[in-house]
């Protein structure tokens, strides 16, 4: 149940009675909850917050939980998506899988159900690779590869060593002196200096947004998780 702690969820749900309820349950598992009434306030919770999970209904005024559900797909697949619904026709359950959900719950949706699906979905996350950062940021540490969205980020070899430190680091600051033997470990008989640091970090800021990095002055570098 731990993992629930660290999980940020969005949760979309136009019944404000249902809303309430279920928001209560799940502020007692998990750690952030934001909540929405529509499809169109879901949107922009999300592209603000990123959170990793959104339980949605997908019957809702304004924008329902399909077209959500489309909206986020068409910028990224990372985010997991549990439908709530009254409905099991056909068509609803084509699009729950082509947009890749995670979980369908028919209501009403026991405690239970609605714990079990999110379990699930924490097994997931602590299997994944995948590392989740700040302004839409993602760095899988098995591929050691840099997305913004679904966007590839090309890094230079040590420019990845560098930002895969900082990610290890979880936004406790890395010194020159750390930074030095991680990133030219493999070449260190070679003069490097402190302006050496400088300008990689300077390098890689500038392929990132300016405050993903963070400078802590006197400390060191860290990234904005």
């Amino acid at each position: 149940m731990t993992i629930l702690k660290k999980m940020s969820l969005l949760l979309v749900e136009d019944e404000v009675s249902i809303l309430e309820k279920y928001q209560i349950f799940l502020e007692s598992y998990c750690g952030d909850v934001y909540t929405a009434q529509d499809g169109e306030e879901a949107y922009r919770i999300y592209k603000e917050h990123k959170p990793q999970v959104i339980i949605t209904d997908l019957y809702m005024p304004k924008l329902n939980g399909i077209e959500l559900a489309k909206k986020i797909r068409s910028e990224e697949t990372q985010t997991f998506l549990i439908a709530l619904t009254a409905y099991s026709d056909r068509e609803t359950l084509l699009n729950v899988v082509d947009l890749h959900f995670s979980s369908y719950l028919t209501k009403p949706v026991s405690r239970t159900a609605l714990l079990d699906a999110l379990l699930k979905v924490s097994k997931q996350l602590s299997e994944s690779h995948i590392i989740y950062l700040a302004n839409n940021y993602s760095w899988d540490s098995k591929t050691k590869i840099l997305f913004e969205n679904d966007r590839q980020i090309d890094l230079t070899k040590r420019e990845q060593k560098l930002f895969e430190l900082l990610v290890k680091k979880a936004g406790v600051p890395c010194g020159d002196d750390e930074i030095l033997f991680y990133v030219w470990d493999d070449d260190f008989n070679k003069q490097v200096t402190n302006a050496s640091i400088r300008t990689l970090v300077k390098n890689l800021r500038k392929k990132v947004s300016k405050d993903l990095i963070q400078n802590q002055y006197g400390v060191g570098y860290k990234i904005n998780i």
